[in-house]
């Protein structure tokens, strides 16, 4: 079966849907069936197999986006701003400790989904009844967490390019202070946090570089040897595969290449300990 991921029209969600025989490119807009209506979306991959066991198709391609598709969107997008006021209005009677983040209607009209944050389980049986009312259609309140819900809103990183989470799969991959400090970043909360106030997604992006390079590299304030002498490490760069040691008035790089590892302890290799030395050769002199 040939299948394709498909990102809903006004949703961060991702599905895995049945092609029909269909061939569509990447960013083509599509009419799909999913398991709670039909919707409109976007292809963001296309040419799946269905041999990965991780993959669950939960719908289809009913068949490519036409005009009166799209000419549709401005009645759909009136619905849900309709439905974000009322909404938000009668949780605030209520009472309701909840922040209303997005509102979708699906294409078919079928059912209204509003998506929102909370800290604690919201007992909100009551505000779906008197919404069902007003709309005359099923009514889904989805609870989301902080990075959903930047990801719904979207903007710009510090870097100047839209949040990475705009461009996520389906499922956000875990980001941990450890991957900051391989990368001897800043490890200030706020200058590794995003919008979301959790650690940046891109700090998953070069971690396994990082981590490759760093293993051949002593760290800071370790020691290397060369000859009899020691020295400590008082910087590492790891792009540029090197060390730099203070021998003296002089700072000297050494490069990962130029160094040896025995019983776990670095030594600097017999060619370089010219280089090293040549202060002290002149001196003698």
């Amino acid at each position: 079966m040939e299948i394709s991921a498909v990102k809903l029209r006004n949703s961060y969600q991702i599905y895995y849907v049945d092609t029909k025989d269909f061939f569509f490119k990447q960013n083509s807009d599509c009419i799909v069936e999913i398991d709670h209506g039909i919707d409109m979306g976007k292809v963001v991959k296309s040419k799946l197999y269905q041999n990965n066991p991780n993959i669950i198709v939960n719908g289809k391609i009913l068949r490519k986006a036409t005009e009166e598709d799209f000419a549709r969107i401005p009645e759909l997008e009136a619905i849900e701003e309709k439905a974000f006021a009322i909404c938000k209005e009668k949780a605030k009677a209520k009472s309701l400790d909840m922040k209303l983040v997005s509102v979708k209607c699906l294409f078919d009209k079928t059912k209204i989904i509003f998506y929102f944050v909370a800290d604690n389980r919201i007992d909100f049986r009551e505000l779906v009844r008197e919404l069902a009312a007003v709309f005359r259609t099923r009514i889904e309140m989805r609870q989301i967490g902080v990075r959903d819900e930047t990801r719904l809103i979207g903007g710009y990183g510090p870097c100047g390019r839209e949040l990475c989470c705009l461009f996520q799969r389906e499922e956000f991959e875990p980001v941990s202070i450890k991957m900051a400090k391989e990368q001897s970043l800043n490890l200030n909360s706020l200058k590794i946090s995003g919008m979301c106030g959790r650690l940046l997604c891109c700090l998953g992006y070069e971690y396994e570089t990082y981590r490759a390079l760093n293993q051949y590299l002593p760290e800071v304030e370790e020691e290397i040897f060369a000859g009899d002498q020691s020295f400590t490490v008082i910087s590492v760069n790891t792009l540029r595969e090197s060390v730099t040691i203070k021998y003296g008035d002089r700072f000297i790089e050494i490069k990962s290449s130029d160094l040896i590892k025995v019983n776990d302890r670095y030594k600097v290799k017999d060619e370089l300990m010219e280089t090293i030395f040549k202060g002290d050769d002149e001196s003698s002199k």
